[in-house]
């Protein structure tokens, strides 16, 4: 029987929010009146805003960036800054305009051989690896023609603006919450639900106190976490990346193009393995943000092993 070590010391970080109801109100406001063009265009200036004079969001950017566009000028670099701040934006206006209008937008699945019938048929778990990437949040909402139950790993959204404006966890099918800084954090409940074939969903990209493991990402060592494929190799269930993109105004791109297997072979060292599968994770990351430069949101730093503030850009 397969078990999974957790970490009993976790590593405390302090998350800045960004947005308040008023400003929440505002763009739906736009919304209900002149519909989402008018709202993008508002985002323009308010991410202006943030650029100028919001210096944490700022930094917390460029450590992205500078990897992305190494070689680059100061202007450059922060004009690089602002439009993904505003491409955030957009999507972040996106995800409140969906909770409204479930038909708001027009998906489009791209997935590898095998992917589908392991989310809609087969009766064991699996893992859908999310990352600050892309929306995956409006995605998830048109998953309801999944027959299994979803379950997210995430800290309670503590910032009461966003929760009831974006109504994070409303779907076709109720989401569970797991929370990591549960008991044994979250283990328990991540293999239980494994185990009554549910969806799992964690961050490819955020510790929620498991250890990182070194990788090479955009040229650079880079600190990507393993638990979701520790969680997987000890529940033996798939591991399914989950990554989206907007191709125009009311369309998405989802894509489920690749499955892990993750299983532990003998004689070879476990966190070696472990290391194996999330540099393919960073890999395949990787190609995403080289096609979509502005659609990657890690506003932290994996090149660096030490915690500190994460700014969610809202």
């Amino acid at each position: 029987m397969n078990t999974v070590e957790t970490k009993e010391k976790k590593t405390e970080v302090r998350v800045k929010r960004r947005g308040n109801t008023l400003g929440f109100l505002f763009f739906e406001m736009l919304l209900r009146t002149t519909g989402l063009k008018s709202a993008y265009f508002l985002v323009e200036f308010v991410c202006l805003h943030y650029l100028l004079f919001d210096r944490e969001a700022v930094e917390s950017a460029v450590f992205y960036i500078e990897k992305k566009f190494p070689r680059t000028g100061k202007f450059k670099k922060y004009w690089h800054v602002h439009r993904l701040f505003v491409n955030q934006g957009k999507q972040l206006v996106d995800r409140y305009a969906i909770a409204h209008r479930p038909d708001m937008f027009r998906f489009h699945e791209i997935s590898a051989e095998g992917a589908m019938e392991i989310l809609q048929e087969s009766k064991k778990g699996a893992v859908l690896l999310t990352s600050h990437a892309g929306n995956w949040q409006v995605a998830l909402r048109q998953m309801g023609h999944l027959k299994k139950e979803i379950c997210l790993v995430m800290r309670p959204e503590d910032n009461a603006a966003v929760r009831e404006s974006l109504q994070m966890g409303v779907a076709a099918k109720p989401v569970t919450c797991i929370n990591p800084d549960g008991h044994l954090g979250g283990v328990f409940e991540m293999m239980q639900a494994l185990n009554e074939g549910k969806l799992v969903c964690i961050m490819g990209d955020r510790s929620y106190g498991f250890d990182t493991v070194e990788v090479s990402f955009l040229g650079k060592p880079a600190y990507f976490p393993y638990g979701a494929f520790l969680i997987a190799a000890a529940a033996q269930c798939p591991v399914i990346p989950f990554l989206t993109h907007k191709t125009s105004e009311r369309e998405y791109t989802v894509s489920l193009a690749k499955v892990w297997r993750p299983s532990y072979q003998k004689g070879r060292e476990r966190k070696q393995q472990l290391q194996q599968w999330v540099g393919d994770y960073a890999k395949l990351l990787e190609h995403y943000v080289e096609k979509h430069p502005y659609d990657c949101f890690l506003f932290h730093n994996v090149w660096t092993q030490d915690k500190g503030v994460l700014n969610d850009g809202k």
